[in-house]
């Protein structure tokens, strides 16, 4: 267990505001480019996770761009979500 006092708790905080606001900005990006792919190929991302997932779409490199995209976008939401509940 940590044990922080005001002034480090402060410390804290702002440098998990700083973290947050960086990841919001990544979020955004990744949005850009699912939204990108999306467009390109008339698909959804969740139909595209879908298709991708049961073998439909094959092996393609722009798959495994739309994926890792995906993916980042999920894990850095989750790390917001993460530490916004830190000081509710």
């Amino acid at each position: 267990m940590i044990k922080l006092d005001k002034e480090n708790t402060l410390i804290v905080k702002e440098s998990l505001d700083f973290e947050e606001n960086i990841m919001k900005l990544s979020v955004a990006e990744y949005e850009k480019k699912m939204k990108e792919f999306e467009k390109k190929y008339n698909m959804k991302t969740k139909s595209f996770i879908e298709k991708f997932n049961s073998g439909e779409l094959g092996d393609d490199s722009e798959w495994f761009d739309w994926l890792f995209a995906f993916k980042a976008y999920q894990h850095i939401k989750d790390r917001i979500n993460r530490i916004a509940s830190i000081f509710k």
